[in-house]
């Protein structure tokens, strides 16, 4: 049963993903939080707007509490804590309430956790096992695994770019990041490559009977249907790619993201190219980036240290 609660959330939402540039996968993790939220207010007796006026910081408290209590990890507690946060500050904006009740809410801190990384050699021989496939779709899927680990791309800046966003002489892309920001990222030839051949034999062919037009406003990567494809086909197909590698490693879009983060500082890029290369407005968020593993350390020491 929708509530005025539900419909609150629903105006939050919508000015997250028009005003704020968040992609539908975070928007959908947004209204997953604050739902549940909203059914803990029920609970409380709070059903509309007018009764919502008497959360406080002890009402809140108590929900974080409650979220530990049901066994939530403390990544999931504090992912629903900022989502809870983030929509009375917007309520606050909005006038819906005098204060904004979770201004002095402190978030529970986040387990460290380092960021998953493929191996180069995985991944060449992941793309060489696809290569012998007879899908119909192999130089699209090849091409967007190219450019997300190539270009280090979120999935939503993917399923985002339009055939006027690649240009082939100046081998670049424009992307558009978090937050409506732009960005120009080089890219190299054999993505380059992997593109065209999508673009001159594939595309064309999904186009086919669709009710696409022409222009520099065309999604790049299309579905067989000739629909700009979703950021939920595309995690099946980077599954699917490397599913073949040893141990059942799980694969996202963002584990390419990583491994186009890391492969970069290993191999001696700075830290502020690879915030630019990424889209970080925090340096923050690129320095878990530079964490090494016990056999790299120690070849460092080797190769610095002068009684190594």
């Amino acid at each position: 049963m929708v509530t005025e609660l539900d419909f609150l959330v629903d105006e939050y939402l919508a000015f997250l993903g028009k005003e704020r540039g968040f992609s539908s996968h975070t928007i959908r993790s947004y209204r997953a939080d604050l739902r549940h939220f909203c059914r803990y207010l029920e609970k409380a007796g709070i059903r509309n707007l007018d009764e919502m006026r008497s959360i406080d910081h002890r009402l809140l408290r108590r929900y974080l509490s409650y979220l530990e209590v049901s066994g939530y990890h403390r990544s999931s507690v504090a992912r629903k804590a900022s989502a809870v946060k983030g929509f009375l500050g917007f309520g606050r904006d909005r006038g819906w309430f005098p204060e904004n009740p979770g201004v002095i809410l402190a978030l529970p801190r986040k387990p460290q956790r380092l960021p998953r990384v493929l191996k180069p050699e995985e991944i060449e021989v992941a793309m060489e096992r696809e290569a012998w496939s007879n899908r119909k779709t192999l130089l699209r899927d090849l091409a967007l695994v190219e450019l997300l680990y190539g270009c280090g791309l979120r999935v939503g800046e993917l399923v985002g770019l339009d055939l006027g966003d690649v240009d082939f002489e100046r081998q670049e892309i424009r992307v558009l990041g978090k937050g409506g920001k732009e960005r120009v990222l080089p890219v190299h030839r054999r993505a380059l490559g992997m593109l065209r051949a999508y673009l001159e034999v594939e595309r064309p062919m999904f186009l086919r009977g669709s009710s696409a037009v022409g222009g520099d406003e065309e999604p790049l990567f299309v579905n067989v249907k000739g629909k700009r494809i979703s950021d939920r086909a595309v995690r099946r197909v980077i599954y699917r790619i490397f599913r073949c590698l040893e141990g059942g490693k799980r694969v996202s879009p963002h584990v390419l993201r990583h491994s186009f983060a890391t492969h970069l500082l290993q191999g001696g890029a700075d830290l502020r190219v690879v915030q630019e290369l990424l889209g970080h407005v925090d340096m923050n968020a690129t320095q878990i980036y530079t964490h090494l593993n016990k056999g790299q350390l120690k070849e460092v020491y080797r190769h610095t240290h002068p009684r190594a």
